[in-house]
């Protein structure tokens, strides 16, 4: 970073607006390529994911992949029309946003995750689309963990991210 600003001190717009633009594009091709030997799995006919090996089926609703960092993607579907309530979708889209709805999603993934934590639940939109991310951890394992779902139709779709911490 000292080098860099001694570079950005002595230097006219021009030179410091042409390194910037050399940087980000050798950032985005390294980046690039590290995601480009992933694979894309598909979930199903709407949804797919892009994970750096080919899942291992955990359950019957879910996969995990390893990659070789110790980093585990763990990717899950829920049909709510098959649970317990039978939820079409109109039913599920306005139950969505409710604080009651997201307590309980957070309430039941805990509940299948002893030790770990997880933080307020986050609700958004995407393409129209209900949205929910948490962030945890679980400190006896030492990791960190970030989850994403979506709700699309009557299926819940979820990517969640175990990183060791540090």
């Amino acid at each position: 970073l000292l080098i860099i600003s001694i570079i950005f001190r002595n230097t006219n717009r021009r030179m410091k607006q042409t390194f910037l633009l050399i940087t980000a594009l050798l950032l985005t091709a390294c980046l690039a390529n590290a995601q480009s030997q992933w694979i894309n799995y598909k979930i199903d006919d709407k949804v797919s994911a892009n994970l750096p090996v080919q899942p291992t089926r955990a359950d019957e609703h879910s996969v995990f992949a390893k990659g070789s960092d110790s980093v585990i993607y763990v990717v899950a579907t829920v049909d709510f029309s098959k649970l317990e309530g039978h939820l079409d979708s109109a039913q599920l889209a306005e139950m969505a946003p409710t604080t009651e709805f997201t307590d309980e999603l957070k309430a039941g993934m805990l509940s299948e995750m002893p030790g770990s934590t997880l933080g307020d639940v986050t609700a958004g939109k995407w393409h129209g689309y209900n949205t929910f991310t948490m962030e945890g951890g679980n400190a006896a394992g030492k990791l960190k963990l970030y989850v994403y779902m979506v709700i699309i139709g009557t299926n819940m779709y979820s990517l969640m991210v175990v990183s060791p911490e540090g």
